[in-house]
């Protein structure tokens, strides 16, 4: 099993932090530079389907469930090395409001994953949980989705 998480304090309203969020699920190259398309191929009131293209090449095919103001959850239906989830997630600890990433899973049968796999995966959430930090607390414009 891997697990890594990732948490940081942000100085904005659980609004702001949710609107956020919920940009992030269908505009992620707006949030997450390696992100090149994203296609949502099926929406529902609380979840979507989509798939996301990187610089890569790589498309990964993930079912987003929506937690309304607390968690956006990322089901991995289709990745070429892991399976399990993403979450990210709004949490208060005493007055401060953190945001949390973590991804749960496991590497797919057959696909063997070194230390620089483990190693991208962990940088790469570090710098995705500080980097939405950020565009909460300096009011990143996110286009409103329905």
């Amino acid at each position: 099993m891997i697990h890594v998480e990732c948490a940081v304090p942000i100085r904005a309203t659980r609004a702001d932090a949710w609107r956020m969020l919920r940009t992030k699920v269908e505009a992620p190259q707006r949030f997450l530079p390696r992100v090149v398309a994203c296609e949502v191929t099926d929406r529902r009131t609380d979840e979507v389907v989509r798939r996301v293209t990187f610089d890569d090449g790589v498309a990964v095919t993930e079912r987003v469930v929506l937690v309304p103001e607390e968690a956006v959850i990322f089901r991995l239906m289709d990745h070429p090395k892991f399976d399990g989830e993403i979450r990210n997630v709004l949490f208060d600890a005493g007055e401060t409001l953190w945001l949390s990433f973590y991804f749960q899973g496991t590497g797919k049968p057959g696909i063997e994953l070194g230390q620089k796999e483990y190693d991208q995966l962990r940088d790469g959430f570090a710098r995705a949980v500080l980097t939405a930090a950020r565009q909460i607390e300096e009011g990143e414009p996110a286009m409103e989705t329905t």
